[in-house]
């Protein structure tokens, strides 16, 4: 009467088991990793936003030359605070515009820089 019982050692169950184990403990690191990155792709998107709409605004006015300011903004349910700085260039007839876009409960954390060139508009 010998007869042969088919199925899993233990060792390969607990084999099994780890190789399961580990897999899940990576997926869920993973999705942990995704669900941060998204957060600051979003966060990064509407500071940059801010940033965008500040330097249109500036881009519009007609002073020469543009001037420095800074204030608050709110988008997406966050609070930003943002700083224009106006830079001279070697032309006297052009300025680099910087926006800065910090949160405003982390005001040391920069989260969006942009720039852009403008010149003097010649009257007609």
């Amino acid at each position: 009467m010998n007869r042969r019982v088919k199925g899993f050692t233990l060792i390969e169950l607990m084999i099994a088991m780890a190789v399961f184990a580990i897999a899940g403990v990576a997926v869920m690191r993973a999705t942990t990793e995704h669900i941060r990155a998204m957060g600051m792709i979003e966060e990064m998107t509407m500071a940059g936003y801010v940033a965008e709409n500040q330097l249109q605004l500036a881009r519009l006015d007609t002073r020469w030359p543009p001037q420095a300011r800074d204030g608050e903004a709110e988008m997406a349910k966050n609070r930003w605070k943002w700083v224009l700085e106006v830079v001279e260039t070697d032309d006297a007839e052009f300025r680099m515009l910087k926006v800065t876009v910090r949160p405003l409960e982390e005001p040391e954390r920069v989260v969006s820089t942009l720039q852009t060139f403008v010149g003097r508009q010649r009257e007609q």
